[in-house]
């Protein structure tokens, strides 16, 4: 039985902030991981023109490993933040995940 998923969602550079601060608040999470893309998509009517022109737009993708059972109030958060702006997210089952490396922990 699946018991981790990852969340993806992609977001404006608008609401990037609000994203953040709302998957910090959320003390079940041990982290998220935060990178920059560049978006494209059909349905460019909403892009700048320098989007337009250069066909993307650039927006920002969190992923973050959860348990199956977070998964309704990690949306719910999220989709508090995104009355502002739109985001789009998938949730994808993972079958295994953990960490590799000698690490060492701090007394």
């Amino acid at each position: 039985m699946i018991e981790e998923q990852l969340l993806t969602v992609i977001f404006s550079d608008e609401i990037k902030d609000d994203i953040v601060d709302s998957l910090i608040a959320m003390e079940a999470l041990s982290g998220f991981s935060l990178s920059r893309i560049d978006g494209y998509s059909r349905q460019h009517s909403q892009y700048d023109v320098k989007e337009q022109v250069a066909g993307y737009r650039q927006m920002w993708r969190a992923e973050v490993v959860h348990r199956v059972e977070q998964q309704v109030a990690l949306l719910r958060s999220l989709e508090e933040t995104a009355r502002a702006s739109h985001l789009r997210y998938w949730v994808t089952p993972l079958s295994a995940s953990g960490t590799l490396g000698a690490a060492q922990e701090v007394p």
